[in-house]
């Protein structure tokens, strides 16, 4: 059995997630809490960097180096093209996703996110036991606090993330032109990195949490000004999530 240690709130999880039930592999989620995590994921792989996958014998820690593993020693529906430059484009594209992407959005997301502990705290302990939500309550203003720090979010790192994505949005419909796929005629890891790692601009139902039925503001205008080129994402999750 596969045992993926995940946060469900994560879209970098997201991404081993979507992989793991293309190929319909079965496995065993292990939901974390932010900042307790630590312990526990040092103990498993060396460092607190969640995703990690549990695989016999095997550790595989960080959503890129998952996957990889995934496709080596698992052949059905393979997110890695067999052409060499292929290959090499769609490992540019999920290392482009994974730097220019996945952190301006979180960041984007917590800046405001992390003022709504409401809303917050049940994105962070959906699906773990229920005494989890009892010990972020108590734990939430070191956490939050903590959060902020690591991340370097301010109004002046948000705005710079904004620019980030919005960049990203222009190159992404650049490459796509009138095709379906940024890497060939196939969806491949590209196209499911760059898709999970905006996902929390659109909330898709495939993403496995429950989304609050509207995002609070100053988050809900800024995700608003993306929406003209998300749509792209959207299709992806339709007909491949």
């Amino acid at each position: 059995m596969l045992k993926l240690y995940q946060f469900p709130i994560s879209h970098y999880c997201e991404k081993v997630r979507w992989a793991l039930e293309l190929k319909d592999l079965p496995y065993r989620k292990v939901n974390l809490l932010p900042g307790p995590h630590a312990r526990q994921a040092k103990k498993i792989a060396g460092n607190s960097k969640l995703p990690i996958l549990l695989h016999d014998k095997h550790t595989v820690q960080g959503s890129s180096q998952i996957i990889t593993y995934l496709d080596q020693n698992f052949s059905r529906r393979s997110l890695t093209p067999d052409d060499p430059e292929e290959k090499k484009l769609a490992d540019a594209w999920e290392s482009y996703a994974d730097r220019e992407i996945g952190p301006p959005v979180r960041l984007l997301s917590y800046h405001t996110l992390l003022d709504h502990r409401n809303i917050v705290i049940p994105m962070m302990t959906q699906d773990c036991p229920w005494y989890s939500g009892l010990m972020m309550k108590a734990a939430y203003p070191k956490v939050s606090v903590a959060m902020r720090n690591l991340m370097n979010i301010n109004d002046e790192s948000v705005e710079q993330a904004r620019g980030q994505i919005s960049t990203a949005l222009d190159n992404i419909a650049e490459t796509l032109g009138d095709r379906e796929f940024l890497v060939g005629d196939t969806f491949t890891r590209a196209d499911l990195s760059v898709a999970a790692l905006l996902a929390p601009l659109i909330m898709p139902r495939g993403y496995g949490i429950d989304w609050p039925e509207k995002m609070p503001e100053p988050l809900a205008s800024q995700i608003a000004g993306f929406q003209d080129r998300l749509g792209w994402v959207g299709h992806i999750y339709d007909n491949f999530r």
